[in-house]
């Protein structure tokens, strides 16, 4: 929807303008619609039908009237060809094509019924309220070029879009091939390996004692090199008596004897008690 300002000084006989020989196109109403197809993102085209319908100045006869009819292509760019802002809510742009033209004139039989090939030109903008409506407002100037005048028109309308507009291909982004990853070697998990160490540990106590004598330390170094190899290794050392005395006396001496020997192990050789227990035996 627009309004139309006729040239009508020039589209008149003369040197200007061969529309008519005398009377003049009033300006007046432009009504229209089109059907259109995004090209590219920035590119569309569209096939358009106008009309004016006005009053025609100048035929003697009151009331006469003109009707300007167009069937126009036009191509449209916006500016995202140069900013790349698809997404941005007002597109101007610049609009160029072509058609052709018809006018009807009352009470003008020998100019009747003219037509011939126009030329459009105008700037715009698209107002987008969302994916699928626009406002559209432009500027146009239309160029008669059989009858030689200008008409120019203020037009709005709402544009109407099916299926979203175009936007630009994603870039093509390149996969680096993926290098495939050898394996870390998983190490077996340590084993602990449990195995019992039997030492026959040979100290001679004399009757009713527990203390060492000098001569059995050296048996007692054994036991305690063999704990410092192997520092998780634990130990039970067993206290034995002849069957002189009673029972009961005798496993108290032998557990002393046992004792003895952890004693001399912790104090003498530093190893950890935690790792000693001892128990001690009667003869039987």
């Amino acid at each position: 929807l627009g309004y139309t300002f006729q040239d009508t000084q020039h589209n008149n006989g003369g040197d200007k303008g061969e529309l008519t020989a005398g009377p003049e196109l009033q300006d007046d109403l432009f009504v229209g619609a089109a059907l259109g197809v995004e090209l590219t993102p920035w590119l569309g085209f569209e096939a358009e039908y106008n009309q004016v319908k006005g009053d025609l100045d100048g035929t003697g006869v009151a009331g006469s009237e003109y009707k300007q009819t167009q069937i126009n292509g036009n191509f449209y760019a916006t500016s995202d060809l140069i900013t790349k802002n698809y997404d941005s809510k007002i597109k101007p742009y610049v609009l160029l094509g072509a058609g052709h033209y018809k006018y009807k004139l009352d009470d003008m039989s020998y100019h009747n019924n003219e037509e011939g090939t126009l030329g459009n030109a105008g700037v715009g903008a698209f107002w987008r309220l969302n994916d699928a409506l626009s406002l559209r407002t432009e500027a146009r100037g239309t160029y008669n070029f059989d009858e030689k005048f200008w008409n120019y028109t203020a037009l709005a309308g709402l544009n109407v879009v099916l299926g979203g507009h175009l936007k630009p291909a994603a870039p093509v982004v390149e996969v680096a091939p993926v290098v495939p990853v050898a394996p870390t070697p998983v190490e077996p998990a340590p084993q602990v390996l449990t195995e019992d160490l039997n030492m026959e540990l040979r100290v001679f106590f004399d009757t009713n004692k527990s203390n060492i004598k000098d001569q059995y330390k050296p048996e007692v170094a054994k036991v305690a090199d063999a704990l410092n190899t192997f520092p998780n290794a634990t130990a039970r050392i067993e206290g034995h008596t002849d069957n002189t005395g009673p029972r009961k006396l005798n496993e108290r001496l032998s557990l002393a004897r046992a004792n003895s020997v952890k004693s001399a192990l912790v104090s003498e050789y530093n190893i950890d008690a935690s790792r000693l227990s001892t128990q001690g035996f009667a003869w039987d």
